[in-house]
């Protein structure tokens, strides 16, 4: 499944994406935000770090953490497999386990992605080392981060992170800032602990800079999204047909599955 090689033991059609899509948009983001605060919760009881994790899988009977840094060292009721990149956990364990409300949403800009053949990709983007950028196709490019600004305003593991748009039209749905230029917003920049920057084309002027110093601090608050930059760390490629090319994966994503 993944860009490294397939995880082994796992059978990657077990699930009806149709069937899926669906379950996801009922409970899904529910049982996401449960599981990861079942994850904060026994990594603070064993006084560990959450491990950085690039990407979540919610598959038909268990939550998938594809973690950057292998880890081998998971709290109990998770499994490390893959050599420590892979965390699983079953999604009836996780719906019974307890969650301390006092620890942090270990993943305020996770992002729904799409569908693959093991359940519904979730990213973090805030694991991206730099610049993320979204090609291909502009328009439905495009509408990606939109659809990204507005979760990321909406979800229940965003814990109020500021989310800013620059150079997208209105957005009735959409819950943080809208701006023409960063300059407008520029409180804001300096006084976040973190937050998500979300371009409708490549930063041009004053933005470049303000985007260039923002991503050079020693401990990283903003994290960047922008739409048709050539010089990406993270490349998601959007194609006419409605999928994406991650960089994580063999396969591309199903925007709609």
């Amino acid at each position: 499944m993944w860009a490294r090689g397939p995880r082994p033991g796992v059978d990657s059609h077990r699930l009806s994406t149709d069937h899926f899509a669906m379950s996801y948009e009922r409970s899904g983001a529910w049982t996401v935000d449960h599981a990861l605060r079942v994850l904060a919760t026994g990594c603070a009881e064993w006084q560990r770090p959450v491990p950085a994790a690039g990407a979540v899988v919610l598959g038909p009977d268990a939550l998938m953490l594809r973690l950057t840094t292998p880890d081998e060292t998971p709290p109990p009721g998770w499994i490390a497999e893959d050599n420590g990149r892979t965390w699983l956990a079953s999604l009836p364990w996780l719906e019974s386990a307890a969650v301390d409300d006092r620890v942090a949403e270990p993943y305020p800009l996770l992002v729904s992605a799409g569908a693959i053949d093991a359940g519904r990709l979730l990213l973090n983007l805030a694991a991206a080392d730099g610049l993320i950028g979204l090609d291909g196709d502009i328009e439905l490019a495009r509408n990606l981060a939109r659809s990204w600004s507005r979760r990321l305003t909406s979800s229940p593991w965003t814990a109020g992170s500021p989310v800013i748009r620059v150079g997208f039209p209105p957005d009735p749905d959409f819950g943080g800032w809208d701006v023409s230029r960063l300059v407008e917003v520029t409180p804001v920049l300096e006084e976040a602990e973190r937050g998500i920057l979300i371009f409708a084309d490549r930063p041009l002027g004053r933005d470049v800079y303000q985007v260039e110093r923002l991503l050079a601090e020693p401990v990283r608050r903003w994290t960047v999204v922008a739409v048709g930059p050539g010089d990406a760390t993270w490349r998601f490629t959007v194609r006419p047909d409605g999928t994406v090319e991650t960089g994580l994966l063999r396969d591309p994503v199903r925007l709609r599955g």
